[in-house]
């Protein structure tokens, strides 16, 4: 399946994870590559879709919805979905890499496979849809391009749900199926619905092509394929390729019943049912291969149809016509055909072949009955249908009581005319008739699902078919496409029919609740309360309060239903790093709490260690946190208290003690010779009247 090209995308990383190496197949839609992910350091196979695709937002909404729902789904006969992203401009699948071919692949070298193959893919692939059945996924395109065939000849579906998301955004007036019409299901090409009996039909006709090496329904363009599908009946297998069970027949026929209601309703029914066949099967048939059914040629569709003229050999002719319409034959015409050839006889009258011709009683001439002699034209042709007939003529009365009569020459020519215009108006009529209400006037109703209303208006009259035009709503079809046709899609009608074409109007619109400012709790009630989604982010806001939404994106006043709304919700103002102003100036201190939009409040107090006139201290400390506005307390220092000192020379110790406490200052005494005489102070450390800082230390000596 790998082959190696050059491609802009070779060597390209994807979401930093998925390297690209090679290409391994194109396609309409898609380019697949062999890459690997070099964090799980395994490969991979990476699907890209084309870049129409990509830059289509819806097809990359429903791209992402159906890859994640096949991510879920792991079966032995799956191809597994690890990974789905957008990345550069590439939207893309990181898949189980799965080295090998495609059934297809197979199917072009081989033809035809043996019943036993046929019936072994053919149950790998029912029990991939089985297991995606009970997921609730419908694959849509099963087709032998979606079964990939690995070493071991094992059997893996890939591409379950893709058929969905490409659909939504690559419809065109003629090439909506043109890629999978051959699988299509009559209820797909006639009312664009699908359900897991559409897959189980897809997978009757691939079962056939599989035996007889072609599918059943064939024609010149996808329109005529897709009819037949809607129109008529799969044929058994075994016409095509004798060796082919009745219980194989069967099961293909019942799996690809044209009408739903008559198919199974679960792929499981069909699997059991596929499982007996297997068990009761001989060697012998299973070994059966069909030679490859050869499509008919043109000249080959009448083939069938019995000759309705043969050449006839000239004695024959001469002894089949007459000398002229209304003579009788001559005896030696007689006499050559013989009675076996040309026996004829009188009605009335005398029975004698070669009377002259009056009867009896009226003197008229008598009418003549003929019987024509049949003999085979050639008996030793097995498939001559026709026998020559060789008729006489009528008699003609001939005696002088008979004279010719010669009509005038514009009676001839009025009859000429009349004639003339009669067979005119004949043809004329006959023509209309054929062109209008007869076969040439049949038109089959084009398939124009999706299509832009130019190309569909196209379409139609290109088929002589009038257009009509409504509008509705619809969530799947783009703005200006058409959804359906009435009537719908391969119906037979006249010409000139009018076709009624509705158009979308893209998703319905609904009015979105304006939140801005509201309370959360307020503003998701009121998105929920109008069918609307809604998730949160949060962010700081100095306008709005906390907890209230500040905007709501999208913006738009209308979205369909479901939509989700993101609402941006306030935390508050933003905090502010509270800046350090300890040992700074007082006026520098108060300028950088302001400029950092705090306010400073100011308290003073004595210190003996900070100069005055600078911040002993703040609340809250530098480098934390506060919000707009907040107050921060400064405490500024006014210096050291000084206190007056006070005298206390002569003053006993006792009053000498109490007076410099009293003031502030501690007390040490000091006694001059040993116990003192006459307890009075005779010197103080700091003289009465000085200032000294209060708790300042003064010594008195007592003599």
């Amino acid at each position: 399946m790998s082959t190696e090209s050059s491609s802009p995308d070779i060597g390209l990383v994807l979401s930093d994870r998925y390297r690209i190496e090679h290409l391994i197949a194109r396609g309409g839609m898609a380019t697949v590559y062999r890459g690997f992910d070099e964090r799980l350091h395994r490969p991979v196979a990476l699907k890209i879709m084309h870049p129409h695709l990509a830059d289509n937002p819806e097809f990359i909404s429903r791209f992402s919805r159906e890859a994640r729902s096949a991510a879920r789904l792991t079966h032995p006969h799956v191809v597994n979905v690890y990974d789905q992203g957008e990345d550069q401009g590439c939207v893309y699948l990181a898949m189980q890499l799965v080295e090998g071919e495609t059934l297809r692949d197979e199917l072009r070298r081989e033809k035809t496979l043996t019943l036993k193959r046929a019936l072994r893919v053919g149950r790998d692939v029912l029990a991939a849809l089985d297991a995606a059945h009970r997921s609730g996924i419908i694959h849509r395109d099963i087709k032998p391009e979606n079964v990939l065939v690995n070493a071991e000849r094992d059997i893996l579906v890939a591409d379950f749900g893709l058929a969905r998301a490409v659909g939504s955004a690559t419809t065109s007036a003629t090439g909506t199926m043109l890629g999978t019409v051959a699988y299509v299901s009559p209820e797909v090409v006639t009312r664009g619905v699908s359900d897991a009996r559409s897959d189980l039909y897809s997978w009757g006709i691939m079962m056939f092509e599989m035996l007889v090496g072609r599918t059943p329904f064939q024609g010149d363009s996808a329109v005529h394929i897709a009819y037949q599908h809607a129109h008529e009946d799969i044929p058994a297998p075994s016409q095509f390729a004798p060796g082919v069970p009745a219980s194989v027949d069967s099961i293909i026929t019942w799996a690809a019943s044209r009408l739903p209601a008559s198919r199974p309703t679960r792929a499981h029914e069909v699997l059991l049912a596929l499982d007996d066949i297997l068990d009761t099967l001989s060697a012998t048939e299973l070994a059966y291969r069909a030679q490859p059914a050869v499509e008919a040629a043109a000249d080959d569709a009448t083939a069938n149809v019995p000759r309705l003229t043969r050449q006839i050999p000239p004695d024959a002719k001469r002894a089949a016509a007459p000398s002229s319409p209304a003579s009788p034959p001559s005896p030696s015409h007689a006499s050559r055909g013989g009675a076996s050839q040309a026996e004829w006889f009188w009605e009335k009258g005398t029975s004698s072949p070669l009377g002259n011709g009056a009867s009896g009683s009226t003197g008229a001439t008598a009418r003549k009955s003929f019987t024509p002699s049949e003999k085979p034209s050639n008996p030793t042709d097995p498939d001559e249908s026709i026998r020559e007939v060789a008729l006489t003529g009528p008699h003609r009365s001939r005696g002088a009581h008979t004279r010719d009569s010669h009509p005038s020459p514009l009676l001839s020519a009025l009859a000429i005319v009349s004639i003339l215009a009669l067979l005119a108006a004949s043809i004329f009529g006959a023509l209309r008739w054929y062109d209008t209400e007869g076969p040439g006037g049949m038109r089959t109703v084009p398939l124009v699902a999706g299509a832009p209303l130019s190309d569909a208006e196209a379409a139609l009259q290109a088929e002589d078919l009038d257009v009509t035009t409504a509008k509705a709503y619809s969530n799947d079809v783009p703005v200006g496409r058409v959804i359906s046709s009435d009537p719908a899609t391969g119906a037979e009608v006249h010409k000139g029919t009018l076709v009624r074409l509705t158009l979308s109007l893209g998703q319905e619109l609904f009015d979105v609740p304006q939140v801005q400012g509201q309370p959360i709790s307020d503003a998701t009630s009121a998105l929920a309360d109008a069918g609307f989604e809604s998730t949160e982010t949060r962010a700081y806001s100095s306008d709005v309060p906390k907890d209230s939404v500040i905007s709501q994106e999208p913006a738009d006043t209308s979205l369909p239903h479901g939509a989700t709304i993101t609402l941006t919700v306030s935390d508050g103002p933003e905090p502010v790093e509270v800046p350090s102003v300890a040992g700074s100036e007082r006026k520098a201190a108060i300028k950088a709490l302001e400029d950092a939009g705090l306010v400073a409040k100011v308290t003073e107090q004595y210190n003996s260690k900070v100069p005055a006139g600078q911040v002993i201290s703040q609340d809250p400390a530098g480098a934390t946190s506060a919000l707009p506005g907040s107050e921060v307390k400064v405490s500024i220092s006014l210096g050291p208290n000084l206190v007056d000192v006070p005298d206390v020379f002569r003053k006993s110790e006792a009053d000498a003690r109490a007076a410099l406490e009293g003031a502030g200052l501690k007390v040490e005494v000091v006694y001059e010779r040993g116990t003192p005489v006459f307890d009075l102070v005779s010197q103080q450390s700091q003289p009465g009247g000085t200032k000294v800082p209060r708790g300042s230390t003064v010594t008195i000596t007592v003599y």
